[in-house]
């Protein structure tokens, strides 16, 4: 089964650029070289995992490269042509002697962009899989992680038990005459074609890895332990956009799989819902996460609600859209089960009676859901006096000071549930009824 989330989730995350061109966790990780690469990385985030197998395999691959600083020599010039060669129309079906020195006195007497290209590809080609060669033979050793030692076997195996074997020992330095010409190309861009495609797709892979590998080294990531349980427990948790950020731990197991969490304005509730959401994703797609430690079970999906918006063009209210996607995310729940749902501030587009009344049913509804873990913040504090009988609802929140006028944020988690109310203080530290007055004409 495929690791499930949608749109919503992808902005409300930020996973890629969105039209402001805002910081992305895409952009964090997209150090890869090629062209190839960026779309192997973009692939891996676009589809998340949820076996067990597939996400450790890609884990112990890249935590091999880390340790062992594995890295090939990228060319992203070099490859690029390879591909663009490789992929030239009107493949050469058979090998002929006569073909092979018409096409060269035609190039002599009239030389042709494609007869040069044909010429500078097959040089390159050589000379990649010559290095490649060499380096998975160099490579080789009794701890390779499974993932690599499978790709390391097809690129061996290609090179080795085929005609390419023999081709990698030309002399490129060399002028290759036109028989050589036409069965290089014969073999590269016919009888080889298809493994050479999936050798191009193991090397973007590597360098799609590589990326990882650096951006690991470079924001200290560490790689979350898989459980075989439903549970979540996080160390040291903090958003990879904030610089210095305060860090939070988080504990949700299968009886108390509901975190409530409530905090004052800008206290850092969306912002922690958010790094939890990150680290979520980022297990999924075989990725270290931002925290001190992480051990978690695997999930089918993830769905948010951070960021919810009108949608003019259907006439949807910012309500009725908060209400539309609790739906949909309920009959996901009902439809697959074992999801991370996060929840920040339900139903903030309607009335304070309302907002508390649906906000009351739908966590206490979705309280009693047995399979799943949830993450939901309120600003409505009263709450919280209702759901205290259920034993599986943990109340956190984050503590806010007051000095003078000034409120001191900790953005650091305690137990419970808080009594802070800071909208009105924000208001008047801002001044604007002193604004609104001043413009008053009497």
């Amino acid at each position: 089964m495929a690791f499930i989330i949608d749109k919503q989730t992808f902005e409300d995350l930020e996973i890629f650029e969105g039209k402001g061109g805002h910081k992305s966790l895409f952009s964090f990780f997209n150090k890869a070289i090629s062209h190839g690469g960026k779309e192997e990385l973009r692939n891996m985030f676009l589809y998340p995992l949820s076996e067990i197998t597939k996400i450790s395999e890609r884990q112990e691959l890249i935590r091999y490269m880390c340790q062992k600083k594995l890295s090939l020599d990228i060319d992203k010039y070099l490859l690029n042509y390879i591909e663009y060669y490789l992929f030239l129309s009107n493949k050469p079906v058979k090998v002929s002697r006569f073909d092979a020195w018409h096409k060269a006195l035609k190039y002599w007497l009239r030389p042709t962009n494609e007869y040069f290209l044909i010429r500078r590809g097959i040089k390159y080609t050589i000379d990649f899989l010559r290095e490649l060669f060499a380096f998975v033979t160099k490579n080789v050793d009794q701890k390779i992680p499974h993932l690599l030692e499978k790709q390391f076997a097809f690129i061996s195996d290609t090179i080795q038990n085929t005609e390419l074997r023999r081709i990698i020992g030309f002399n490129t330095k060399r002028r290759m005459n036109a028989m050589n010409q036409e069965r290089f190309d014969h073999i590269f861009r016919f009888c080889a074609y298809d493994r050479l495609k999936d050798i191009l797709l193991i090397i973007y892979q590597w360098d799609a890895f590589q990326a990882v590998v650096d951006t690991t080294a470079e924001l200290g990531l560490v790689f979350p332990q898989i459980s075989e349980y439903p549970s979540i427990e996080i160390s040291g948790l903090y958003h990879p956009f904030v610089k210095d950020a305060i860090t939070n731990d988080l504990h949700l197991v299968e009886d108390q799989n509901m975190f409530f969490l409530t905090g004052a304005n800008m206290a850092g509730k969306s912002t922690f819902l958010k790094a939890f959401g990150i680290a979520v994703y980022l297990t999924h797609i075989g990725f270290p996460v931002a925290a001190a430690s992480m051990r978690t079970g695997i999930f089918n999906g993830l769905f948010s609600t951070i960021n919810i918006a009108d949608n003019l063009n259907r006439g949807y209210s910012h309500f009725y859209n908060e209400v539309l996607r609790v739906k949909s995310v309920a009959q996901e729940i009902n439809r697959t089960g074992n999801l991370v749902v996060i929840f920040d501030e339900l139903f903030r587009g309607t009335n304070v009676k309302d907002a508390y009344d649906a906000s009351l049913s739908i966590i206490s509804a979705f309280a009693k859901v047995k399979g799943s873990m949830f993450l939901i913040s309120t600003h409505i504090m009263e709450i919280a006096d209702q759901l205290r009988n259920l034993t599986n609802i943990r109340f956190w929140y984050f503590h806010t000071a007051i000095d003078g006028k000034t409120p001191i944020y900790s953005y650091r988690l305690h137990s419970g549930v808080t009594e802070e109310r800071l909208g009105m203080l924000i208001i008047e530290n801002e001044q604007i009824l002193n604004i609104i007055h001043s413009g008053i004409k009497i």
